[in-house]
């Protein structure tokens, strides 16, 4: 255009002139007013336009804030300096640019020649800030709502067990009563532990410390386990609980415990969501090599626009104060990586709200079922509470440092028909074994002075007629793999995590007096 000039790089400096033409880095040269006088290639295509529609133009066309650029221009033209000026560009496309400026003035003999603008793009990187504060605003608000919803959840069973409690204590119950309050306190409690365990294993699964302890196990033995802990619940609830496996075994190379934690969180699950009067239905059966379990209810379903979010963790297609049901929003979130931990996959279908739904699990099929099975233990193998008791008059010693808590188990104990001696320290315990030589050793593991851990090292040191060989399990709230890992390489049979399941205790003590019987 007519008195507008294009400022030329010295002749003597082609090879400079190329490679400002044809770096990637966005470069211009503008003149006091704003005139842009000389661009490279990566300025016109930052911005989508010639050289024609470019050069000879005003600046202010092509930013968003034209008065901020112009007051920038002034600053360089009296001698001042720019550096990582923040500013918006907007593109013949309609496209906004975000840029961070760099800007220099060139003066010949003290007069200002032009301005020489380095702009860089960050409209990339703005964006991704932009989406990462995004989440990072909806991972608070989910924090913040999972931190209310579990001191709900912990307040709600704690508060029936302390309120119950309170009215026993005050007497005047009959013995029908008692037996009410007795089991409220019973069903607040496991509530508790439900919600405990959720937890712990929602951490290892985000520290990426689940840890498995594969064997050859018939998935039918599993689902059975499952299923018959969850058949109190529905009756319970008033829901029909149906159970469907087929004749065929079903060998799976897998972690009996975890999957059956899986399978009665599917199976609760589907309890809770399933009203008075329905019906859920387990199914298992053979699908293209793979074991197929299927948990099909007649509950609330599952909206559209929720299924895709429900194995993910604390997400619930109802989180208001008002919802109708309680849970922390973790069950199908474990399920999920349990699953995937053992090489299958878990799905949802519904066919909408108040329509029921559907959750499946494929899990491979072991090709090595043919070569020696690993013994299960008494659970995994589904074995009624008969089978797995342990025969009465075996003699007991319980190490535990808390006197509720070693109280407690020795009744247990007692009405099973054992023989029991308590201590109350490993030093005690210590002497007791060597004096009295029980058929079976229970041990705490955190005790001050002497931890459990240690107490069984000890007693693997003795001679085999000092108790050296006692079978012995491990009674701990720490209950982490590592520290189930940890007792059994310390020299424990087995590991229960407290607060103690007295099923679960009795079948390790049957297992391991069978062990015993069978080693003489």
């Amino acid at each position: 255009m007519k008195g507008w000039r294009h400022v030329r790089l010295p002749e003597s400096e082609p090879e400079l002139r190329q490679f400002l033409g044809q770096t990637t880095v966005s470069l211009c040269c503008v003149a006091s007013d704003g005139r842009i006088l000389w661009a490279n290639q990566a300025e016109l295509d930052l911005l989508g336009v010639s050289a024609s529609e470019y050069i000879g133009r005003s600046r202010a066309q092509f930013v968003m804030e034209p008065d901020a650029d112009a007051r920038i221009l002034d600053r360089l033209a009296h001698g001042g300096v720019v550096e990582s000026y923040k500013n918006r560009l907007r593109a013949t496309d309609g496209s906004i640019r975000q840029v961070l400026t760099d800007g220099i003035g060139l003066f010949r003999e003290g007069v200002h020649v032009h301005s020489r603008l380095v702009t860089r793009d960050i409209t990339g990187l703005m964006e991704r800030e932009e989406l990462a504060r995004h989440r990072a605003e909806a991972t608070s608000h989910l924090k913040d709502e999972f931190l209310a919803l579990l001191s709900h959840e912990l307040r709600t069973p704690l508060g029936a067990i302390l309120v119950w409690l309170g009215l026993l204590k005050q007497g005047g119950f009959d013995q029908a009563e008692k037996e009410r309050a007795l089991e409220i306190i019973d069903r607040s409690a496991r509530s508790l532990e439900r919600i405990i365990e959720d937890l712990l294993h929602a951490s290892r699964i985000a520290a990426g410390g689940l840890m498995l302890h594969p064997q050859l196990v018939d998935l039918r033995s599993v689902v059975q386990v499952a299923v018959d802990i969850a058949a109190a619940d529905a009756a319970m609830k008033g829901i029909a609980l149906s159970w469907t496996q087929g004749s065929v075994p079903l060998w799976i190379r897998g972690d009996p415990g975890r999957l059956q934690q899986a399978t009665s969180n599917l199976l609760s699950n589907a309890i809770k969501f399933t009203p008075a009067g329905g019906r859920v239905d387990v199914t298992m059966d053979l699908v293209d090599d793979q074991a197929r379990v299927r948990v099909a209810d007649s509950g609330e379903g599952m909206s559209a626009s929720f299924l895709p979010f429900a194995f993910e963790r604390f997400r619930q297609q109802d989180s208001t104060s008002t919802r109708a049901h309680h849970g922390l929003g973790l069950g199908l979130y474990v399920v999920r990586h349990v699953i995937a931990n053992h090489g299958g996959v878990v799905s949802a279908e519904s066919p909408g709200s108040g329509r029921g739904s559907l959750l499946t699990v494929l899990l491979p099929l072991a090709h090595d079922a043919a070569a020696h099975v690993l013994p299960m233990s008494p659970l995994a193998r589904g074995e009624s509470e008969s089978e797995s008791r342990p025969p009465e008059g075996l003699s007991v010693l319980l190490v535990d440092d808390e006197d509720d808590v070693r109280e407690a188990l020795r009744l247990i104990l007692q009405q099973n028909g054992m023989e029991v001696t308590t201590a109350s320290s490993v030093r005690e315990g210590f002497e007791l074994l060597q004096r009295q030589h029980p058929d079976i050793l229970l041990s705490d593991i955190a005790m001050p002075g002497e931890d459990g851990l240690s107490f069984i090292r000890r007693v693997r040191l003795l001679p085999p007629g000092s108790g050296g060989l006692t079978p012995a399990a491990a009674l701990s709230a720490y209950a982490s793999a590592g520290d189930r890992r940890a007792a059994l390489l310390a020299g424990f049979q087995y590991h229960l995590p407290k607060p103690v399941d007295p099923s679960h205790l009795l079948a390790a003590i049957g297992a391991m007096a069978r062990i015993k019987a069978n080693a003489k």
